[in-house]
């Protein structure tokens, strides 16, 4: 009887220490892991560059990140050998080029990465400061859209390309698709294939041009290590071209093993938050047709979180996506007054894309920024009224300039209703100003979307 009431009271010990524990293990913070992967990704012109040497430049000063290091917990930032059989991000050279040199760095052309180690002060003088790496992966947005090939036949890709072809008012896209509209099944040859995949291959160049987005294959346009590389010598063509098909689908099929899983997907594996850059300025200024291409490229870029496939990803993307900022770049193109416009723009674009997105419970938030202030805003009159200029270095002659841009819409026009020619956004230098040792980039929120990206972390 001693033994069972001796037995009765161990247990329950046993269990109350077990929930006391259960209890203090839940409201215990989860700390974060020793390496955080950020993957950076935006369409052509979109900044991407001067966006990650900004947030490199200003997490190592912090000078300029008032809002950051004010709230938190003292933290310093020093730059890492990136992961193994990684490219490095050459930040030391951009930074150069834009604090000394005072122009833009040209873009990036392949996959990057960052290793940032940071360490944050102890909240009590007996425990170690606590640790941790954030990797920064610089991803190509041309190269990104491919990994909506993974689940992709070359007979699908061939009809979704061409489909899209069809709705574009371009003279070289109706070219080629009288040229493949020409092809019957016994056109065949290496002649052919070349003549064809140049073709394509000029018209997808030609489209980027003119600020078109959902540009597939991304090493059409950006080959890096496979320029002329015989692996790449395919096209979107009809079903019926039978001599060409079979040879076009074996190339298509090994770019999707070879490059897009085994290279960009390598890459972009594993993440947990995701930056996408848009320029909102570019589809507001090159009308009605830009903006729906550029609405649906992103969408593209965001397939690979659709977890109607997520049977099919997960093999690929091992933790879920925790967080997406998307990020309105080139603030300073517009003036302070219109930055509320300008943020209320972006939301227009992207919100059922974060609807979307919200529902599969991942984390979603946006921000417009300038990773690089190159303008000041300035009031002047204007036939009786003020009006807010932007004041800059313009590109176009490297003279400074007194611009009015014109008023930035909360919502993006109908169809109907849209004039490209309302708009007159301009791009501008690097200001020629000289640093003092350690200064950061003057920016305009920078502050906000370290705070947004990896607040939660300091």
């Amino acid at each position: 009887m001693k033994n069972k009431f001796l037995k009765n009271f161990t247990d329950k010990i046993t269990d109350g220490i077990e929930d006391f524990t259960n209890k203090i293990t839940i409201k215990i913070p989860s700390l974060p892991s020793n390496n955080i992967k950020i993957a950076i990704t935006g369409l052509s012109r979109s900044g991407k560059t001067v966006f990650i040497t900004s947030l490199i430049d200003q997490l190592l000063h912090q000078d300029k990140l008032q809002r950051v290091t004010s709230s938190k917990r003292p933290f310093k930032v020093s730059l890492k050998a990136p992961t193994k059989n990684a490219k490095r991000f050459d930040y030391y050279t951009f930074i150069r080029e834009l604090k000394e040199e005072h122009r833009w760095p040209d873009g990036t052309d392949e996959i990057s990465h960052t290793v940032l180690e940071f360490e944050i002060k102890s909240r009590f003088s007996f425990m170690n400061n606590s640790t941790f790496a954030i990797e920064l992966i610089d991803y190509p947005g041309e190269w990104i859209l491919d990994l909506t090939l993974l689940n992709m036949s070359f007979e699908e890709w061939c009809e979704k390309t061409i489909k899209w072809l069809e709705n574009i008012s371009d003279p070289l896209a109706k070219q080629y698709l009288q040229t493949i509209n020409s092809l019957n099944e016994n056109v065949k040859g290496p002649d052919i294939e070349l003549k064809l995949h140049r073709q394509y291959k000029e018209l997808l160049i030609h489209l980027k041009k003119n600020h078109y987005s959902q540009l597939t294959p991304g090493r059409f346009i950006l080959p890096s290590d496979l320029a002329n590389d015989p692996l790449l010598t395919f096209a979107p063509i009809k079903s019926s071209a039978l001599g060409l098909k079979k040879v076009f689908k074996k190339r298509y099929k090994r770019y999707i093993k070879d490059v897009v899983k085994e290279i960009h997907l390598e890459h972009f594996k594993d993440f947990q938050r995701q930056v996408i850059l848009i320029d909102v300025i570019e589809a507001l200024q090159n009308g009605y047709e830009c903006y729906k291409d550029m609405k649906e490229a992103i969408k593209s870029i965001l397939d690979i979180y659709d977890y109607k496939n997520r049977n099919f990803f997960l093999k690929w993307f091992k933790p879920s996506i925790q967080k997406v900022l998307f990020v309105a770049t080139k603030a300073d193109q517009v003036a302070a007054s219109q930055h509320a416009n300008f943020s209320m723009l972006l939301d227009d674009m992207i919100n059922d894309i974060r609807r979307e997105m919200d529902i599969s419970h991942i984390q979603t938030d946006t921000q417009i920024v300038s990773s690089l202030k190159s303008t000041t805003t300035i009031q002047k009159s204007y036939e009786g009224m003020k009006l807010s200029f932007v004041r800059g270095i313009l590109e176009k002659d490297s003279q400074m300039h007194d611009l009015y841009p014109g008023e930035i819409p909360p919502k993006f026009p109908t169809k109907e209703e849209w004039d490209s020619e309302n708009y007159g956004y301009k791009s501008f230098l690097p200001p020629k100003k000289s640093y003092r040792e350690n200064e950061a980039l003057e920016h305009i929120n920078m502050d906000r979307v370290v705070d947004k990206l990896i607040g939660d972390l300091l």
